[in-house]
């Protein structure tokens, strides 16, 4: 045997030097990866050719795909009392070679070195999924947080059973293996056709789902982690640079594709593929606000106080330098300085009209001094279809656009957006004026995009349904929006499938949805004020949310609306003079607490299955119909509110009611169809009359029960905001019938 592996590593020789030298280039690589992030560009120059010759050369040609068969085969072996290497191992040099370096680098950087550069099939999948966000209107599938972080244990599972099953049967772990597609991949398809559907299947839903298979299936992706898994705390991995604001900022997470950087920045080294992502921000002087903040203070001791007041209005990277356009400076056009720019670079715009559009494809930062005009009717446009256009198109990471004033210049029925973001990270929209655009920013499949105080205002000559979104984000998640002014829209944000936003003190007016999501889990919508619109907040289809301390005033139907929503929070909003105040559908274990809702025609309507919701805290004023619940429940109990109506006392001062608050009722249904008896609340023949109803009930009704009624509002300043928003609700709903009778 020791002579046939020598005959074979002899007849190999040249391959073996060349698969030798790419290992070498790898770990040169990862050693060196300091000095090289610091160049974003050096890092793809690297990674993806190394990448594309480990799918072609190692994974096609030379066929080099460990499997986690060959790890079986090695614990099946020690199991016997007998070493593998030389006896089988030598054998096939590539992959010794493959399991030697997995070896190596495993003790310092985990599973990554071998999983995110040196594997075939893991390699066809990263440039699989680069070439597919190329392309115009694809979509990524993002896998929420905590769902992510329970399916990464699948693979270890996997790769158990295995195992497990091949000290009994090897035969049947074999089949087991199959599990990877590797044998399919390796022999380029040329296998029965189930096989070949599962490599395709499985490629495909890797491609969608960023290597969906990598991250969770792969049981020889499992068998490395697991030292990491086990072992973390003494095995000397070697250490990712990181800051110590690193657990409170979230920009590596964001763009961190294979979710290994949690949400207190902590990086999971079982999870982590060493793309280099967070290694080159912690060198981006543009993004990292670490360097931000030093950058600063380096300036201010310089005395240099012009630059420092400009680098805090935003940095300017290091490399870069500051270009003008405009009267007195180096350019005439934006799209001239723009061509001319290189990366880093910041570009002063003065005030003017500029009759251009742009398309950003390189990380650079504009800035309008005197409120500069771009004045564009719409032509070409590469993002979305021909019959609109764009005034400002990015396609690159780290753009900064603030100062500007963007108006759609009217000629023909060409329709213009303002700005479209396409799969882009961290790009900042900020003090800038978009007016008169059918949908004012549109991001699509971007990260970490932040928009701040900004003015957009719609095409309000036309009804509302025919205009666009003032901010419209499609697949784009971890962003904040805030402090901008929205109006004459038809939905001031609409946010699909876009988690873990923020979005908070906006004043949205006049459109048709203030604030529209739709699959959009685990958002922040905090501080917005939203007035005069069909709808208020329409939070739909949605989990784990938090909707608190809105203010939502005037609207025609809802002031917040909840449609599907689940275990989310809804406290401390103050809801005034909407056709309905706050609307429950088919939703379901959320909280209402701490809200006050007033003067609606109905304070909170539940329907359709809309139960275990815990409704607690909340004042109840004037409103025509306090609840309305249907429901095959026969009762549902909502306990410590404050109910304007109710009709009970406090003998033992405690301030809670004596006896339970009851909707639903005949007394209640009086009180509604004759306001004026509210003046008898306290006489005996009221009391009686409930006192009978109690007794002897004329009809079954879908009913809430406060059995802890509070006295007094927990809302002291309810009259103050009473005046303050003096606004008659709607008639929306006023045609309703009050009761729904359950037979």
């Amino acid at each position: 045997m020791n002579e046939v592996w020598k005959q074979i590593w002899e007849m190999k020789a040249p391959h073996i030097v060349a698969f030798s030298v790419l290992l070498a280039v790898i770990l040169t690589t990862l050693l060196l990866k300091d000095r090289i992030s610091k160049k974003r560009k050096l890092v793809d120059l690297i990674r993806y050719p190394i990448l594309f010759v480990s799918f072609l050369y190692v994974g096609i040609y030379l066929k080099a795909q460990p499997t986690v068969m060959n790890v079986v085969i090695f614990f099946n072996n020690l199991k016997e009392g007998s070493f593998p290497l030389f006896s089988l191992y030598m054998l096939d040099p590539f992959i010794f070679l493959s399991f030697l370096f997995i070896g190596l680098t495993m003790v310092f950087w985990g599973r990554g070195a071998f999983c995110g550069w040196l594997c075939p099939y893991g390699a066809m999948l990263e440039l699989a999924n680069r070439i597919y966000r190329k392309i115009p209107f694809s979509k990524e599938i993002v896998v929420p947080y905590n769902l992510h972080w329970r399916l990464v244990y699948l693979k270890y599972f996997i790769f158990l059973a295995i195992l497990t099953v091949s000290f009994f049967s090897f035969h049947l772990a074999e089949f087991m293996g199959e599990v990877e597609p590797f044998k399919t991949f390796i022999l380029r398809l040329n296998r029965e056709a189930p096989f070949v559907a599962y490599f395709l299947i499985i490629t495909a839903v890797s491609v969608l789902v960023y290597r969906a298979f990598c991250r969770y299936i792969c049981p020889l992706g499992g068998a490395i982690a697991i030292p990491s898994l086990l072992f973390s705390r003494w095995i000397p991995f070697m250490k990712i640079k990181r800051y110590e604001l690193c657990r409170k900022c979230v920009i590596c997470s964001a763009t961190c594709r294979p979710n290994a950087i949690k949400r207190d920045g902590s990086i999971d080294r079982r999870e982590c593929l060493l793309c280099l992502e967070c290694h080159e921000n912690f060198w981006d002087e543009e993004l990292c606000p670490v360097l931000l903040r030093k950058k600063r203070g380096q300036l201010r001791k310089s005395g240099l106080v012009l630059v420092c007041i400009l680098l805090m209005l935003l940095p300017v990277p290091a490399e870069g330098k500051v270009v003008t356009v405009g009267e007195g400076g180096e350019f005439r056009s934006l799209r001239e300085a723009l061509k001319n720019a290189r990366e880093g670079d910041t570009i002063l715009v003065k005030g003017g009209v500029y009759e251009e559009n742009l398309l950003i494809e390189k990380r650079v930062h504009i800035k309008g001094v005197g409120d500069p005009v771009i004045l564009w009717e719409g032509t070409d446009n590469p993002f979305i279809p021909s019959d609109e256009a764009y005034i400002v198109g990015i396609r690159a990471d780290g753009v900064v656009i603030e100062g500007l004033v963007l108006k759609h210049k009217r000629s023909g029925r060409k329709r213009t957006l303002g700005v479209v973001v396409e799969k882009s990270k961290g790009v900042v929209i900020r003090n800038t004026k978009i007016i008169g655009t059918s949908i004012g920013i549109k991001a699509v499949e971007s990260e970490g995009l932040v928009v701040e105080s900004n003015y957009v205002e719609g095409e309000r000559e036309l009804d509302v349904n025919q205009r666009g979104n003032c901010i419209d984000l499609t697949g784009s998640h971890r962003a904040v929006i805030r402090n901008n002014k929205l109006r004459f829209c038809k939905d001031g944000i609409y946010m699909e499938v876009s988690h873990e936003g923020v979005v908070e003190n906006n004043r949205i007016e006049d459109s048709r949805y203030s604030i529209h999501t739709m699959w959009v889990d685990r958002g922040v919508w905090r501080g917005n004020f939203v007035k005069n619109n069909l709808l208020g907040l329409a939070i739909m289809y949605t989990k784990r949310a938090v909707i608190e301390n809105n203010t939502a005033v005037g609207n025609t139907t809802h002031g917040i609306l909840l449609i599907q929503a689940e275990r989310s929070v809804i406290r401390n909003n103050v809801v005034i003079g909407n056709s309905c105040g706050v609307y429950f559908f088919g939703s379901y274990k959320n909280e209402l607490s701490g809200n006050l809702i007033m003067n609606s025609l109905i304070g909170i309507w539940s329907l359709a299955a809309s139960e275990e919701n815990r409704i607690s805290g909340n004042s109840l004023i004037n409103n025509g119909i306090q609840v309305r619940f249907i429901s095959t429940k026969r009762e549902e109990i909502w306990e410590g509110n404050y109910w304007s109506d109710y009709i009970g006392w406090d003998v033992d001062g405690d301030g809670v009611g004596d006896f339970p608050y009851e909707t639903g009722s005949y007394v209640d249904m009086v009180l509604w169809r004759y306001p004026l008896s509210k003046f008898l609340f306290t006489s005996p023949a009221l009391q009686a009359l409930t006192f009978v109803e109690k007794q002897f009930p004329v009809f079954e009704a879908s009913k809430v029960v406060d059995p802890k009624p509070l006295m007094r509002p927990p809302h002291e300043n309810w009259r103050e905001l009473a005046r303050k928003f003096d606004v008659k609700p709607s008639l929306y709903y006023a045609d309703l019938e009050k009761f729904q009778v359950v037979h």
